[in-house]
């Protein structure tokens, strides 16, 4: 039986080629990806938080939802922007690199895909709680109003209070003070809301396309900073910083966006010193740091010569040095030369 050929390696012309064509196009989108995402975060539904405010937003939203949805669509467009630079860092750094798990371009295309369908249906069940907030939430908040006010003892009053309380009409809720009926109704208005943005028809697909964007987004910034950083497509600083930036994602997105910045200036071709030689040879140049190594590609630094796949900055392998024989040391002035006892043999 014939097995399938396996795909050969993309040829150095063609790389450089393709990187010509799209590597300003890459770098334009990430800058704009993050500009977007930036613009858009405070009205988007990811701003719409189970905090306090969150009744006045529902209210606000479903007067008007108009500023949500172009938010939201915005947000997703963003994401989708970011995926262009991902997926050329990676095919650039597996063009140089036979090593990498080619296989995982699929987690790097779908990680934006699945974050912009997460912002798209984040927006759809805030709207539906908001809608659904301003048709129940009266009864509901009277209802919780009611039983907690039922919960808790009356507090002490004065009896003045009390008689202006009979001279309106006679006592309020069992006897409790104003200030504890309005703090009853301030907290029964935010449960209700919260428990209504937590129970949207739509919550459950919504969760479940945001935390795989979230995984594959957070896979995939990190394997491409990896790899960028041992091609030496990236250098050492940026590079480590994308990978622990990326597993981290979840925690500090905001932070993330400031490494999309770099990398799409570094495509473009606007960071001092241009980008790293890798670039423009089509092969892998790592970086690495040690006595005698320098500091880099620019800088001659190398692999450690013991390293079979070692190569220097012309790209050649390099050959380790052979070890040189330690020089004899002058005898001392006027000491006698020492005699060597010859051993008597049987």
């Amino acid at each position: 039986m014939n097995l399938p050929a396996q795909p050969k390696s993309v040829s150095r012309e063609a790389l450089l080629e393709r990187e010509r064509r799209w590597t300003v196009f890459a770098g334009a989108a990430a800058i704009v990806g993050v500009a977007i995402i930036l613009i858009s975060l405070g009205e988007s539904a990811a701003s719409v938080r189970t905090g306090d405010g969150l009744a006045d937003r529902l209210v606000e939203i479903s007067d008007n939802s108009t500023g949500l949805v172009l938010a939201s669509i915005a947000q997703g467009v963003g994401w989708l922007l970011l995926g262009i630079p991902l997926v050329f860092m990676f095919r650039a750094a597996a063009g140089r690199s036979d090593r990498m798990r080619r296989g995982l371009i699929g987690v790097v295309v779908a990680a934006p895909i699945f974050l912009a369908i997460g912002s798209i249906l984040s927006t759809a069940a805030v709207i539906n709680a908001a809608d659904e907030f301003a048709d129940n939430s009266p009864a509901k908040i009277e209802a919780c109003v009611q039983k907690e006010l039922d919960r808790k003892p009356a507090g002490g009053q004065s009896d003045e209070a009390r008689g202006d309380r009979d001279r309106q009409g006679g006592k309020s809720d069992a006897g409790q003070s104003p200030e504890a009926i309005k703090k009853a109704e301030q907290d029964c208005r935010s449960e209700v809301a919260r428990d209504t943005r937590l129970s949207s028809s739509v919550s459950g697909l919504e969760t479940g396309f945001g935390l795989a964007g979230v995984i594959a987004f957070t896979i995939g910034m990190a394997y491409v900073a990896l790899w960028g950083l041992r091609t030496g497509l990236l250098g050492r600083f940026w590079g480590s910083l994308g990978i622990a930036l990326g597993a981290v994602f979840v925690l500090f997105t905001i932070f993330s966006l400031v490494w999309f910045i770099y990398l799409g200036l570094l495509l473009i071709g606007w960071v001092p010193g241009g980008r790293p030689p890798a670039w423009a040879s089509g092969e892998a140049m790592p970086w690495q740091k040690g006595p005698g190594r320098g500091d880099g590609p620019k800088d001659g630094g190398v692999l450690p010569p013991s390293d079979p796949e070692a190569i220097d900055g012309s790209g050649q392998p390099v050959e380790a040095p052979e070890a040189a024989s330690a020089p004899e040391l002058p005898e001392p002035p006027g000491s006698e030369p020492r005699k060597r006892k010859r051993r008597d043999t049987d």
